[in-house]
Protein backbone atom coordinates (compact mmCIF):
# COMPACT_ATOMS: atom_id res chain seq x y z
CA UNK A 1 0.00 0.00 0.00
CA UNK A 2 2.91 2.36 0.69
CA UNK A 3 4.20 1.68 -2.84
CA UNK A 4 0.73 2.46 -4.21
CA UNK A 5 0.64 5.85 -2.45
CA UNK A 6 4.17 6.64 -3.65
CA UNK A 7 3.28 5.89 -7.26
CA UNK A 8 0.11 7.96 -6.95
CA UNK A 9 2.10 10.98 -5.70
CA UNK A 10 4.60 10.64 -8.55
CA UNK A 11 1.72 10.45 -11.03
CA UNK A 12 0.19 13.67 -9.69
CA UNK A 13 3.50 15.57 -9.81
CA UNK A 14 4.27 14.45 -13.36
CA UNK A 15 0.74 15.21 -14.51
CA UNK A 16 0.81 18.71 -13.04
CA UNK A 17 4.19 19.41 -14.63
CA UNK A 18 3.04 18.06 -17.97
CA UNK A 19 -0.09 20.21 -18.01
CA UNK A 20 1.90 23.28 -16.98
CA UNK A 21 4.35 22.69 -19.85
CA UNK A 22 1.51 22.26 -22.31
CA UNK A 23 -0.30 25.39 -21.11
CA UNK A 24 2.95 27.38 -21.18
CA UNK A 25 3.56 26.32 -24.80
CA UNK A 26 0.17 27.64 -25.97
CA UNK A 27 0.85 30.13 -28.83
CA UNK A 28 -0.88 33.46 -29.21
CA UNK A 29 -1.49 33.44 -32.95
CA UNK A 30 -3.70 31.06 -34.93
CA UNK A 31 -2.34 28.93 -37.72
CA UNK A 32 0.39 27.36 -35.62
CA UNK A 33 0.38 23.83 -34.24
CA UNK A 34 -1.42 23.76 -30.89
CA UNK A 35 -1.18 20.97 -28.35
CA UNK A 36 -3.76 21.87 -25.72
CA UNK A 37 -5.93 24.88 -24.96
CA UNK A 38 -5.77 26.79 -21.71
CA UNK A 39 -9.30 25.73 -20.74
CA UNK A 40 -8.55 22.07 -21.42
CA UNK A 41 -5.24 22.35 -19.57
CA UNK A 42 -6.86 23.80 -16.47
CA UNK A 43 -9.65 21.23 -16.59
CA UNK A 44 -7.17 18.38 -16.91
CA UNK A 45 -5.06 19.81 -14.12
CA UNK A 46 -7.96 20.22 -11.69
CA UNK A 47 -9.44 16.86 -12.67
CA UNK A 48 -6.14 15.05 -12.11
CA UNK A 49 -5.58 16.79 -8.78
CA UNK A 50 -9.05 15.82 -7.56
CA UNK A 51 -8.62 12.30 -8.92
CA UNK A 52 -5.26 11.98 -7.18
CA UNK A 53 -6.81 13.28 -3.96
CA UNK A 54 -9.56 10.68 -4.25
CA UNK A 55 -7.04 7.91 -4.93
CA UNK A 56 -4.95 8.97 -1.95
CA UNK A 57 -8.02 8.99 0.32
CA UNK A 58 -9.10 5.58 -0.96
CA UNK A 59 -5.57 4.28 -0.51
CA UNK A 60 -5.48 5.50 3.08
CA UNK A 61 -8.81 3.81 3.78
CA UNK A 62 -7.56 0.61 2.16
CA UNK A 63 -4.41 0.78 4.24
CA UNK A 64 -6.41 0.99 7.46
CA UNK A 65 -9.20 -1.37 6.34
CA UNK A 66 -7.44 -4.63 7.30
CA UNK A 67 -6.37 -3.56 10.82
CA UNK A 68 -9.80 -1.99 11.34
CA UNK A 69 -11.62 -5.22 10.38
CA UNK A 70 -9.35 -7.38 12.56
CA UNK A 71 -9.67 -5.06 15.56
CA UNK A 72 -13.44 -4.81 15.20
CA UNK A 73 -13.84 -8.58 14.78
CA UNK A 74 -11.70 -9.32 17.85
CA UNK A 75 -13.52 -6.77 19.97
CA UNK A 76 -16.97 -8.03 18.98
CA UNK A 77 -15.87 -11.62 19.50
CA UNK A 78 -14.74 -10.88 23.06
CA UNK A 79 -17.92 -8.90 23.77
CA UNK A 80 -20.11 -11.75 22.46
CA UNK A 81 -18.21 -14.28 24.61
CA UNK A 82 -18.80 -12.18 27.75
CA UNK A 83 -22.46 -11.89 26.82
CA UNK A 84 -22.81 -15.66 26.37
CA UNK A 85 -21.07 -16.38 29.66
CA UNK A 86 -23.32 -13.91 31.45
CA UNK A 87 -26.39 -15.47 29.85
CA UNK A 88 -25.37 -19.03 30.84
CA UNK A 89 -24.65 -17.92 34.38
CA UNK A 90 -28.16 -16.47 34.67
CA UNK A 91 -29.95 -19.63 33.47
CA UNK A 92 -32.29 -21.47 35.91
CA UNK A 93 -30.79 -24.45 37.70
CA UNK A 94 -33.43 -26.98 36.71
CA UNK A 95 -33.86 -28.64 33.34
CA UNK A 96 -32.02 -28.45 30.01
CA UNK A 97 -31.18 -24.81 29.22
CA UNK A 98 -30.54 -25.39 25.52
CA UNK A 99 -34.11 -24.66 24.28
CA UNK A 100 -34.19 -21.46 26.33
CA UNK A 101 -30.86 -20.36 24.85
CA UNK A 102 -32.09 -21.06 21.31
CA UNK A 103 -35.21 -19.00 21.89
CA UNK A 104 -33.15 -16.20 23.42
CA UNK A 105 -30.69 -15.98 20.53
CA UNK A 106 -33.50 -16.37 18.01
CA UNK A 107 -35.24 -13.38 19.57
CA UNK A 108 -32.00 -11.38 19.34
CA UNK A 109 -32.13 -11.71 15.57
CA UNK A 110 -29.12 -11.30 13.30
CA UNK A 111 -26.11 -9.90 15.09
CA UNK A 112 -23.50 -7.81 13.33
CA UNK A 113 -19.92 -8.99 13.23
CA UNK A 114 -20.71 -12.32 14.98
CA UNK A 115 -22.96 -15.36 14.59
CA UNK A 116 -24.08 -17.47 17.56
CA UNK A 117 -25.10 -21.11 17.19
CA UNK A 118 -26.25 -23.58 19.86
CA UNK A 119 -24.60 -26.99 19.51
CA UNK A 120 -26.10 -30.01 21.23
CA UNK A 121 -23.94 -32.25 23.23
CA UNK A 122 -21.78 -34.27 20.90
CA UNK A 123 -22.50 -31.98 17.91
CA UNK A 124 -19.30 -30.84 16.20
CA UNK A 125 -18.81 -27.18 15.24
CA UNK A 126 -19.00 -26.38 11.52
CA UNK A 127 -15.78 -27.33 9.75
CA UNK A 128 -16.08 -24.45 7.29
CA UNK A 129 -17.94 -21.20 7.61
CA UNK A 130 -18.68 -19.67 4.19
CA UNK A 131 -19.36 -15.99 3.56
CA UNK A 132 -21.78 -17.09 0.86
CA UNK A 133 -24.24 -18.13 3.54
CA UNK A 134 -24.54 -14.47 4.49
CA UNK A 135 -24.24 -12.92 1.02
CA UNK A 136 -26.42 -9.94 0.19
CA UNK A 137 -26.57 -7.18 -2.39
CA UNK A 138 -24.62 -4.85 -0.10
CA UNK A 139 -21.68 -7.24 0.34
CA UNK A 140 -18.39 -5.98 -1.14
CA UNK A 141 -17.05 -7.70 -4.28
CA UNK A 142 -14.64 -10.60 -3.99
CA UNK A 143 -11.70 -8.60 -5.43
CA UNK A 144 -12.16 -6.00 -2.70
CA UNK A 145 -12.21 -8.70 -0.03
CA UNK A 146 -8.96 -10.12 -1.41
CA UNK A 147 -7.39 -6.66 -1.70
CA UNK A 148 -8.11 -5.83 1.94
CA UNK A 149 -6.87 -9.27 3.02
CA UNK A 150 -9.79 -10.02 5.39
CA UNK A 151 -8.82 -12.48 8.14
CA UNK A 152 -10.63 -15.88 8.14
CA UNK A 153 -13.59 -16.34 10.53
CA UNK A 154 -12.73 -17.37 14.10
CA UNK A 155 -14.84 -19.82 16.12
CA UNK A 156 -14.99 -19.78 19.93
CA UNK A 157 -16.83 -22.57 21.80
CA UNK A 158 -18.39 -21.74 25.15
CA UNK A 159 -19.58 -24.88 27.03
CA UNK A 160 -23.09 -24.93 28.52
CA UNK A 161 -22.60 -26.29 32.05
CA UNK A 162 -25.25 -26.14 34.72
CA UNK A 163 -24.57 -27.90 38.06
CA UNK A 164 -21.74 -29.86 36.51
CA UNK A 165 -24.02 -31.05 33.72
CA UNK A 166 -22.88 -30.63 30.12
CA UNK A 167 -25.69 -29.61 27.73
CA UNK A 168 -23.57 -28.76 24.70
CA UNK A 169 -21.72 -25.69 23.46
CA UNK A 170 -22.38 -22.18 22.22
CA UNK A 171 -20.37 -21.51 19.00
CA UNK A 172 -19.44 -17.83 18.55
CA UNK A 173 -18.30 -17.23 14.96
CA UNK A 174 -16.78 -13.90 13.89
CA UNK A 175 -18.25 -12.31 10.76
CA UNK A 176 -15.66 -9.78 9.37
CA UNK A 177 -17.71 -9.09 6.23
CA UNK A 178 -20.09 -6.86 8.19
CA UNK A 179 -17.31 -4.38 8.99
CA UNK A 180 -15.89 -4.70 5.49
CA UNK A 181 -19.35 -3.94 4.11
CA UNK A 182 -19.36 -0.63 5.99
CA UNK A 183 -15.91 0.22 4.61
CA UNK A 184 -17.01 -0.66 1.07
CA UNK A 185 -20.14 1.48 1.47
CA UNK A 186 -18.11 4.45 2.75
CA UNK A 187 -15.62 4.18 -0.09
CA UNK A 188 -18.39 3.88 -2.69
CA UNK A 189 -20.14 6.99 -1.37
CA UNK A 190 -16.82 8.85 -1.21
CA UNK A 191 -15.99 7.96 -4.82
CA UNK A 192 -19.48 8.89 -6.03
CA UNK A 193 -19.54 12.23 -4.21
CA UNK A 194 -15.97 13.01 -5.32
CA UNK A 195 -16.89 12.24 -8.93
CA UNK A 196 -19.90 14.53 -8.79
CA UNK A 197 -17.89 17.28 -7.10
CA UNK A 198 -15.08 16.88 -9.67
CA UNK A 199 -17.47 17.18 -12.60
CA UNK A 200 -19.13 20.20 -10.99
CA UNK A 201 -15.78 21.91 -10.33
CA UNK A 202 -14.55 21.21 -13.87
CA UNK A 203 -17.77 22.65 -15.31
CA UNK A 204 -17.43 25.69 -13.04
CA UNK A 205 -13.78 26.13 -14.05
CA UNK A 206 -14.67 25.90 -17.74
CA UNK A 207 -17.31 28.60 -17.34
CA UNK A 208 -14.98 30.78 -15.27
CA UNK A 209 -12.06 30.35 -17.67
CA UNK A 210 -14.29 31.01 -20.65
CA UNK A 211 -15.53 34.22 -19.06
CA UNK A 212 -12.06 35.23 -17.85
CA UNK A 213 -10.42 34.62 -21.25
CA UNK A 214 -12.92 36.76 -23.14
CA UNK A 215 -10.39 39.67 -23.42
CA UNK A 216 -7.88 37.25 -24.92
CA UNK A 217 -9.59 37.46 -28.31
CA UNK A 218 -9.27 41.24 -28.38
CA UNK A 219 -5.59 40.98 -27.41
CA UNK A 220 -4.98 38.41 -30.11
CA UNK A 221 -6.70 40.58 -32.73
CA UNK A 222 -4.74 43.65 -31.59
CA UNK A 223 -1.43 41.80 -31.88
CA UNK A 224 -2.38 40.55 -35.32
CA UNK A 225 -3.20 44.13 -36.40
CA UNK A 226 0.13 45.36 -35.06
CA UNK A 227 1.92 42.59 -36.91
CA UNK A 228 0.09 43.61 -40.09
CA UNK A 229 1.38 47.18 -39.66
CA UNK A 230 -1.95 48.85 -38.96
CA UNK A 231 -1.99 52.14 -37.06
CA UNK A 232 -4.35 53.56 -34.45
CA UNK A 233 -4.71 50.19 -32.68
CA UNK A 234 -6.23 50.55 -29.21
CA UNK A 235 -7.50 47.76 -26.93
CA UNK A 236 -10.08 48.50 -24.24
CA UNK A 237 -8.72 47.30 -20.85
CA UNK A 238 -11.11 44.79 -19.35
CA UNK A 239 -11.15 41.51 -17.50
CA UNK A 240 -8.61 40.47 -14.89
CA UNK A 241 -5.82 42.77 -13.76
CA UNK A 242 -3.29 40.79 -15.81
CA UNK A 243 -5.27 41.35 -19.01
CA UNK A 244 -5.66 45.04 -18.14
CA UNK A 245 -1.90 45.35 -17.68
CA UNK A 246 -1.27 43.59 -21.01
CA UNK A 247 -3.84 45.81 -22.74
CA UNK A 248 -2.23 48.96 -21.35
CA UNK A 249 1.22 47.71 -22.42
CA UNK A 250 -0.06 46.95 -25.94
CA UNK A 251 -1.73 50.35 -26.15
CA UNK A 252 1.53 51.99 -25.09
CA UNK A 253 3.40 49.95 -27.69
CA UNK A 254 0.88 50.89 -30.38
CA UNK A 255 1.17 54.57 -29.43
CA UNK A 256 4.95 54.39 -29.62
CA UNK A 257 4.82 52.64 -33.00
CA UNK A 258 2.39 55.24 -34.34
CA UNK A 259 4.66 58.02 -33.11
CA UNK A 260 7.75 56.40 -34.64
CA UNK A 261 5.94 55.89 -37.95
CA UNK A 262 4.83 59.52 -37.96
CA UNK A 263 8.35 60.70 -37.09
CA UNK A 264 9.77 58.57 -39.89
CA UNK A 265 7.24 60.00 -42.34
CA UNK A 266 8.01 63.53 -41.18
CA UNK A 267 11.73 62.86 -41.42
CA UNK A 268 11.42 61.44 -44.93
CA UNK A 269 9.32 64.44 -46.00
CA UNK A 270 11.82 66.81 -44.41
CA UNK A 271 14.71 65.08 -46.13
CA UNK A 272 12.92 65.31 -49.46
CA UNK A 273 12.21 69.00 -48.86
CA UNK A 274 15.84 69.62 -47.88
CA UNK A 275 17.08 67.82 -50.98
CA UNK A 276 14.71 69.79 -53.19
CA UNK A 277 15.74 73.02 -51.48
CA UNK A 278 19.44 72.27 -51.90
CA UNK A 279 18.92 71.40 -55.54
CA UNK A 280 17.03 74.63 -56.11
CA UNK A 281 19.76 76.63 -54.39
CA UNK A 282 22.48 74.93 -56.41
CA UNK A 283 20.52 75.48 -59.61
CA UNK A 284 19.94 79.13 -58.67
CA UNK A 285 23.64 79.65 -57.91
CA UNK A 286 24.65 78.03 -61.17
CA UNK A 287 22.13 80.13 -63.04
CA UNK A 288 22.94 83.44 -61.33
CA UNK A 289 26.71 83.12 -61.01
CA UNK A 290 27.98 80.42 -63.31
CA UNK A 291 25.83 81.61 -66.23
CA UNK A 292 27.27 85.16 -66.44
CA UNK A 293 30.80 83.81 -65.97
CA UNK A 294 30.40 81.35 -68.81
CA UNK A 295 28.85 84.08 -70.96
CA UNK A 296 31.86 86.32 -70.24
CA UNK A 297 34.26 83.53 -71.17
CA UNK A 298 32.41 82.87 -74.43
CA UNK A 299 32.33 86.61 -75.24
CA UNK A 300 36.06 86.85 -74.47
CA UNK A 301 36.73 83.85 -76.68
CA UNK A 302 34.85 85.51 -79.54
CA UNK A 303 36.79 88.75 -79.00
CA UNK A 304 40.04 86.80 -78.93
CA UNK A 305 39.24 85.13 -82.24
CA UNK A 306 38.44 88.50 -83.74
CA UNK A 307 41.64 90.04 -82.36
CA UNK A 308 43.95 87.32 -83.67
CA UNK A 309 42.31 87.49 -87.07
CA UNK A 310 44.22 90.75 -87.81
CA UNK A 311 47.70 90.64 -89.18
CA UNK A 312 49.11 92.58 -86.23
CA UNK A 313 47.06 91.86 -83.05
CA UNK A 314 46.80 94.62 -80.49
CA UNK A 315 48.71 93.49 -77.35
CA UNK A 316 46.63 95.73 -75.07
CA UNK A 317 43.43 94.22 -76.42
CA UNK A 318 44.75 90.72 -75.78
CA UNK A 319 45.65 91.62 -72.17
CA UNK A 320 42.11 92.91 -71.55
CA UNK A 321 40.56 89.75 -72.95
CA UNK A 322 42.92 87.64 -70.82
CA UNK A 323 41.94 89.59 -67.72
CA UNK A 324 38.24 89.04 -68.42
CA UNK A 325 38.77 85.27 -68.82
CA UNK A 326 40.88 85.10 -65.63
CA UNK A 327 38.25 86.90 -63.55
CA UNK A 328 35.43 84.74 -64.89
CA UNK A 329 37.46 81.59 -64.19
CA UNK A 330 38.23 82.77 -60.66
CA UNK A 331 34.53 83.46 -60.04
CA UNK A 332 33.63 79.98 -61.30
CA UNK A 333 36.32 78.44 -59.10
CA UNK A 334 34.98 80.27 -56.03
CA UNK A 335 31.45 79.18 -56.89
CA UNK A 336 32.44 75.52 -57.26
CA UNK A 337 34.50 75.65 -54.06
CA UNK A 338 31.48 76.95 -52.14
CA UNK A 339 29.19 74.30 -53.61
CA UNK A 340 31.64 71.52 -52.75
CA UNK A 341 31.97 72.84 -49.21
CA UNK A 342 28.21 72.77 -48.82
CA UNK A 343 28.04 69.23 -50.14
CA UNK A 344 31.06 67.97 -48.19
CA UNK A 345 33.03 69.58 -45.32
CA UNK A 346 36.19 71.24 -46.45
CA UNK A 347 39.36 69.34 -45.59
CA UNK A 348 37.61 66.49 -43.78
CA UNK A 349 39.08 63.78 -46.00
CA UNK A 350 42.48 65.38 -46.51
CA UNK A 351 43.18 66.86 -43.07
CA UNK A 352 40.93 64.85 -40.74
CA UNK A 353 38.07 65.57 -38.34
CA UNK A 354 39.99 67.82 -35.94
CA UNK A 355 41.17 70.21 -38.65
CA UNK A 356 37.71 70.34 -40.22
CA UNK A 357 36.18 71.18 -36.83
CA UNK A 358 38.74 73.88 -36.13
CA UNK A 359 37.99 75.46 -39.51
CA UNK A 360 34.25 75.27 -38.80
CA UNK A 361 34.70 76.81 -35.31
CA UNK A 362 36.80 79.62 -36.78
CA UNK A 363 34.04 80.55 -39.23
CA UNK A 364 31.44 80.34 -36.43
CA UNK A 365 33.47 82.59 -34.16
CA UNK A 366 33.51 85.26 -36.88
CA UNK A 367 29.77 84.98 -37.50
CA UNK A 368 28.74 84.65 -33.81
CA UNK A 369 31.16 86.56 -31.63
CA UNK A 370 28.58 86.72 -28.81
CA UNK A 371 29.02 82.98 -28.08
CA UNK A 372 32.31 81.67 -26.70
CA UNK A 373 33.03 78.38 -28.46
CA UNK A 374 35.53 75.86 -27.14
CA UNK A 375 36.72 72.66 -28.80
CA UNK A 376 38.26 69.99 -26.54
CA UNK A 377 40.00 67.23 -28.48
CA UNK A 378 42.84 65.62 -26.49
CA UNK A 379 43.30 62.66 -28.86
CA UNK A 380 44.54 62.21 -32.40
CA UNK A 381 41.44 61.84 -34.59
CA UNK A 382 43.24 61.13 -37.85
CA UNK A 383 42.70 57.35 -37.53
CA UNK A 384 38.91 57.65 -37.78
CA UNK A 385 37.27 56.21 -40.87
CA UNK A 386 35.53 58.60 -43.23
CA UNK A 387 31.96 57.55 -42.35
CA UNK A 388 32.43 57.96 -38.59
CA UNK A 389 34.25 61.28 -39.03
CA UNK A 390 31.53 62.65 -41.31
CA UNK A 391 28.78 61.56 -38.87
CA UNK A 392 30.58 63.21 -35.95
CA UNK A 393 31.07 66.38 -38.01
CA UNK A 394 27.38 66.60 -38.97
CA UNK A 395 26.21 65.92 -35.41
CA UNK A 396 28.46 68.68 -34.02
CA UNK A 397 27.43 71.04 -36.84
CA UNK A 398 23.70 70.52 -36.17
CA UNK A 399 24.09 70.72 -32.37
CA UNK A 400 26.05 73.98 -32.43
CA UNK A 401 23.64 75.43 -35.01
CA UNK A 402 20.77 74.66 -32.58
CA UNK A 403 22.71 76.48 -29.85
CA UNK A 404 22.96 79.60 -32.04
CA UNK A 405 19.28 79.43 -32.97
CA UNK A 406 17.51 78.43 -29.76
CA UNK A 407 19.75 78.23 -26.68
CA UNK A 408 20.40 81.96 -26.06
CA UNK A 409 23.74 80.90 -24.60
CA UNK A 410 26.99 82.84 -24.28
CA UNK A 411 29.15 79.76 -23.82
CA UNK A 412 29.34 76.35 -25.52
CA UNK A 413 31.84 73.53 -25.45
CA UNK A 414 32.37 70.52 -27.70
CA UNK A 415 34.36 67.56 -26.40
CA UNK A 416 35.60 64.82 -28.76
CA UNK A 417 37.25 61.90 -26.94
CA UNK A 418 37.85 58.18 -27.23
CA UNK A 419 36.32 55.84 -24.68
CA UNK A 420 34.85 52.41 -23.98
CA UNK A 421 31.19 51.38 -23.77
CA UNK A 422 29.61 48.16 -22.53
CA UNK A 423 27.68 46.37 -25.28
CA UNK A 424 25.51 43.32 -24.54
CA UNK A 425 25.85 40.35 -26.84
CA UNK A 426 22.61 39.64 -28.73
CA UNK A 427 23.19 35.93 -28.22
CA UNK A 428 22.67 36.29 -24.47
CA UNK A 429 26.36 36.30 -23.56
CA UNK A 430 28.17 38.64 -21.23
CA UNK A 431 28.54 42.33 -22.06
CA UNK A 432 31.84 43.36 -23.60
CA UNK A 433 33.62 46.69 -23.92
CA UNK A 434 34.00 48.21 -27.39
CA UNK A 435 35.98 51.35 -28.37
CA UNK A 436 33.82 54.37 -29.06
CA UNK A 437 34.09 57.99 -30.14
CA UNK A 438 32.27 60.11 -27.54
CA UNK A 439 30.88 63.55 -28.42
CA UNK A 440 29.64 65.87 -25.68
CA UNK A 441 28.08 69.19 -26.79
CA UNK A 442 26.86 71.42 -23.96
CA UNK A 443 25.93 75.05 -23.38
CA UNK A 444 24.69 77.36 -20.62
CA UNK A 445 21.53 78.50 -22.37
CA UNK A 446 17.88 78.24 -21.40
CA UNK A 447 17.90 74.44 -21.60
CA UNK A 448 15.56 72.01 -23.28
CA UNK A 449 11.94 71.91 -22.09
CA UNK A 450 10.61 68.87 -20.26
CA UNK A 451 7.80 68.36 -22.78
CA UNK A 452 10.07 69.12 -25.72
CA UNK A 453 9.43 67.13 -28.86
CA UNK A 454 12.37 66.36 -31.11
CA UNK A 455 12.46 68.39 -34.30
CA UNK A 456 13.74 67.33 -37.68
CA UNK A 457 17.28 68.32 -36.76
CA UNK A 458 17.43 66.07 -33.72
CA UNK A 459 15.63 63.27 -35.57
CA UNK A 460 18.16 63.51 -38.38
CA UNK A 461 21.01 63.35 -35.86
CA UNK A 462 19.48 60.31 -34.18
CA UNK A 463 19.08 58.53 -37.50
CA UNK A 464 22.70 59.22 -38.43
CA UNK A 465 23.89 57.90 -35.08
CA UNK A 466 21.66 54.82 -35.16
CA UNK A 467 22.82 54.08 -38.68
CA UNK A 468 26.31 53.50 -37.27
CA UNK A 469 25.02 51.50 -34.30
CA UNK A 470 25.63 54.32 -31.82
CA UNK A 471 23.53 56.00 -29.16
CA UNK A 472 22.44 59.58 -28.52
CA UNK A 473 21.03 61.26 -25.40
CA UNK A 474 19.75 64.83 -24.96
CA UNK A 475 19.39 66.07 -21.36
CA UNK A 476 19.29 69.19 -19.22
CA UNK A 477 22.47 70.17 -17.45
CA UNK A 478 22.59 70.34 -13.65
CA UNK A 479 22.59 74.13 -13.84
CA UNK A 480 21.27 75.78 -16.97
CA UNK A 481 21.63 74.65 -20.52
CA UNK A 482 21.52 71.46 -22.54
CA UNK A 483 23.88 68.54 -22.98
CA UNK A 484 24.00 66.24 -26.01
CA UNK A 485 25.94 63.00 -25.52
CA UNK A 486 26.69 60.86 -28.58
CA UNK A 487 28.56 57.56 -28.61
CA UNK A 488 29.76 56.18 -31.96
CA UNK A 489 31.38 52.72 -32.17
CA UNK A 490 34.77 52.72 -33.84
CA UNK A 491 34.85 50.11 -36.56
CA UNK A 492 37.93 48.00 -37.17
CA UNK A 493 39.60 47.30 -40.49
CA UNK A 494 37.61 44.11 -41.14
CA UNK A 495 34.30 45.97 -40.78
CA UNK A 496 35.57 48.77 -42.99
CA UNK A 497 36.67 46.30 -45.61
CA UNK A 498 33.22 44.72 -45.67
CA UNK A 499 31.43 48.03 -46.35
Amino acid sequence: MTIFLLWTSIFVVKSVRGVNDLVASQPFFPGRQTMISLKAGLSWLIGMVLLATLLINLGIQLTHAGPRVRAEAGSNLRLAREFVLTTIASLPNAGNPTPALRRLYANLGSLRHVDIKILDRGEAPPAHWSAGDHASDADPPIWFVKLVDVPPPRVILVPIRVHESDYGNVAIISNPLDELEEIWSDMTWLASISLVVTLAIIALVLLLVRYSLTPFGALQAGLADLEAGKSGIRIAPRGASEFRSISNALNSLATTLDRVRQENRDLVNELIEIQDSERKEIAQDLHDEAGPCLFSIRAAAASLQEAVAHTAPDPERLRQISTIVDRASEALQSLFRGLLERLRPKGLTELGLESALKSLFASWSLGHPEVELRLVSPHDLSSLDETTALTAYRVIQESVTNIFRHAKANWAEVSVTFGWDLVCDTGGGEAEEVPTLTLVIEDNGIGIAEEHRSGMGLLGMRERVRGLGGSMKVERRAGDGTRVIVSLPIRDEEELGGD
